[in-house]
């Protein structure tokens, strides 16, 4: 294989990694509380309270927004310095990237502002 076929290939699958390790982890946590309520189920004929509320309760905090949102935005402050440091011509198209995950972020930010959580016991 050609380098210049390798380099991209890694890179692409690099980024479905990243992305898919996350899901598989969400997914493979889920399965075992299932099985641990269909077990529960069927060994006592009614499941275990604890177990059901691992699954419904929302695991999200309060300030999950509000940290999202700072983070998106200091990933947009990051590029936009980025930008500024790489010039005129070269540095507009990391400003003009840098509109997505800031716009994202502030809408986290307003989000944790205006619509309000439940605190979590």
């Amino acid at each position: 294989m050609e380098v210049a076929i390798l380099v991209p290939l890694i890179v692409f699958a690099s980024i479905v990694l990243i992305t898919g390790i996350p899901f598989y982890f969400r997914h493979r946590n889920r399965r075992v509380i299932y099985e641990a309520i269909k077990t529960s189920v069927e060994k006592t004929g009614e499941a275990d309270p604890k177990l059901i509320a691992a699954i419904t309760v929302d695991s999200i905090g309060p300030n999950a927004d509000l940290r999202r949102g700072i983070l998106l935005v200091c990933v947009a402050a990051a590029l936009v310095g980025l930008g500024l440091i790489a010039g005129d011509v070269e540095g507009l198209p990391l400003i003009g990237l840098a509109l997505l995950p800031g716009l994202i972020g502030g809408a986290y930010i307003v989000f944790h502002f205006f619509i309000p959580r439940e605190p979590i016991v």
